[in-house]
């Protein structure tokens, strides 16, 4: 019994990692089609959120049938606590993604970003994909001292924010650019913000650890 309970335990990881693989190809599409202003490829991520919802569906289910099947104690207990907590989040951070790609189909054809910020918003697309590679990796093997390295993940995301937002008091585009620019970052940083919450909850997971979230 204790086998098969196990068994379990890993496919309910397993369909965590699978989320996480599909937020963050989410956000790399996303990001190249705010960059190239692609409404083929923003439509795509539109419609994939919908796989994200669904497994997460899953994961609801199969805790569902892990509490009243199984009777879950300390370890596997805080496992199975902790997976709640992070279905959530990672479906956010799918949330997210398709913000930044409605952004993209509500201007288009027209940028919705202007030239003189593309540098900073491929940079903060290139940060999330990295901060979504390295949250599957930990995801897999359970890996929480990586996890507690997250926040400095995190940290570039914050400081490309604020870069972004000292310069919208200059922008010369008018008011709705300063507005869709200043919500785009605000997606990305909330992302990487969810992507911590992850990573503490892997190491509550593996070690019992509460981290008080203040984001």
């Amino acid at each position: 019994m204790a086998n098969v309970f196990h068994q379990h335990l890993d496919e309910l990881n397993e369909l965590l990692v699978d989320m996480a693989r599909r937020v963050g190809d989410a956000v790399e599409r996303a990001g190249t089609a705010l960059l190239e202003t692609d409404a083929v490829a923003a439509e795509a991520v539109v419609s994939g959120d919908d796989e994200v919802n669904a497994l997460q569906f899953r994961v609801d289910d199969r805790i569902v049938e892990l509490m009243t099947q199984y009777d879950p104690v300390a370890t596997d207990l805080r496992f199975i606590l902790g997976a709640v907590r992070i279905s959530v989040d990672l479906e956010r951070m799918g949330d997210l993604a398709k913000h930044v790609a409605k952004s993209v189909l509500l201007r288009a054809p027209v940028p919705v970003i202007p030239d003189s910020m593309r540098a900073d918003f491929a940079a903060m697309g290139s940060a999330a994909v990295r901060i979504s590679e390295k949250l599957v990796g930990i995801l897999e093997e359970r890996d929480h001292l990586e996890a507690t390295q997250m926040g400095l993940d995190d940290d570039e995301l914050d400081a490309i924010q604020q870069r972004i937002h000292d310069q919208v008091p200059t922008l010369a585009y008018g008011p709705q650019t300063a507005v869709d620019v200043a919500l785009l970052a605000r997606f990305y940083e909330r992302f990487g913000d969810h992507a911590v919450r992850v990573s503490h909850q892997v190491v509550y997971q593996v070690t019992g650890v509460v981290h008080l979230d203040r984001s």
